[in-house]
């Protein structure tokens, strides 16, 4: 479709690698080949976020629309189900259970707020069964429910905020549990931890912070890309991803030339784990890997997909310091490693 497509976002799915792509399509190819296997055109404006499930695909798009497609049924038809918000959507996540969607919204200029939205997931439509829309006052970045705490949901803004809700209350002030003010606008967030106890903070001015789940700053790395002053070149963070079975979270940090830099993120330091270089020629939009299958696979603004085949992990070779908070954080312990050059590299765009 042209070298102008961005690559946005990459999952993992039953069917294949998902690539969004800047002309509002998805596109899903082949995790040893990387070559196309089927595509989705719905959204009418920008994909913001795409997740995966068990035989299943979500998205939301700036067309206010939320969908969930069956990867067992033909992707031609129409979603399973969708939910359409009066809101640009840019986030979203489902419960557990599978029962509770909540999308958060670009913020309203008119009416000056920035709203997240409750559907029913059973019951689809376009009429949520309720909205949030005093806990943030910008564009509601991150919605992301906690795993192993059943109803615990958290939200992250432009604002600074990161917020902790009980989601099964229907009023926003009994709901909300817990505010966190990083001082910085907040561009992605996520749990970790072997009980989803932590969550990460990374914010658009490449600052990162971990803190708990009740509120309680753990470490405040800063500016990541002060990095660089030890020789390891990065401009930006692209993805998070934690590893159960090491109980690691891992960053991966990239440079504008389209290298990645592998981080281990622990309490108090950022180690240095492996560069990936030679995959692309632009910023890396997307980055998503397999622990448990050897590969992982990255997304660009060239228009490329890069398959990466794993090995076994090395000691952490360097590791850059934090500004310690307070309470008990991850531990460390051994790392993750990609090959320095991709298996496969393609242009899906």
């Amino acid at each position: 479709l042209g070298g102008d497509v961005y690559v946005y976002d990459t999952v993992l799915t039953d069917i294949g690698i998902a690539a969004s792509g800047s002309n509002c399509t998805v596109k899903f190819y082949d995790h040893g080949t990387l070559q196309e296997k089927s595509k989705i055109a719905y959204h009418s404006d920008q994909i913001t976020q795409i997740r995966a499930r068990e035989n299943s695909l979500q998205s939301c798009s700036l067309d206010g629309q939320i969908a969930i497609w069956d990867l067992r049924q033909s992707l031609a038809a129409p979603p399973a189900l969708s939910f359409r918000s009066k809101d640009p959507a840019l986030s979203f996540d489902i419960s557990s259970d599978d029962r509770l969607l909540v999308s958060g919204s670009r913020l309203d200029e008119d009416y000056h707020v920035a709203r997240m939205h409750f559907w029913d997931v059973r019951a689809g439509g376009s009429q949520p069964m309720h909205t949030f829309e005093n806990s943030h006052s910008d564009d509601i970045t991150q919605i992301e429910f906690n795993k192993h705490k059943g109803s615990q949901m958290l939200s992250a803004s432009t604002d600074g905020l990161l917020c902790t809700y009980n989601a099964g209350e229907t009023d926003e002030d009994e709901a909300l549990l817990f505010v966190a003010n990083t001082g910085a606008s907040i561009a992605h967030c996520g749990y970790f931890g072997p009980e989803s106890q932590f969550i990460y903070a990374q914010s658009d001015m490449e600052t990162l912070q971990l803190w708990t789940d009740d509120a309680s700053l753990l470490a405040d790395f800063g500016d990541v890309r002060a990095i660089g002053e030890s020789g390891i070149p990065v401009d930006y963070m692209a993805a998070f991803q934690y590893c159960p079975s090491e109980q690691r979270l891992y960053m991966a940090a990239g440079t504008n030339g389209g290298d990645l830099h592998l981080f281990h993120v622990g309490a108090g330091s950022l180690e240095h784990v492996q560069t990936l270089s030679a995959g692309h020629a632009g910023i890396v939009r997307g980055f998503t890997w397999n622990l448990n299958g050897g590969w992982a696979v990255s997304g660009a603004e060239d228009g490329r997909l890069s398959l990466w085949t794993c090995q076994e992990p090395p000691k952490p070779a360097q590791s850059a310091g934090a500004r310690s908070g307070s309470g008990s954080g991850p531990g460390s312990g051994s790392s993750f490693k990609s090959e320095s050059t991709p298996r496969t590299r393609f242009s899906p765009y």
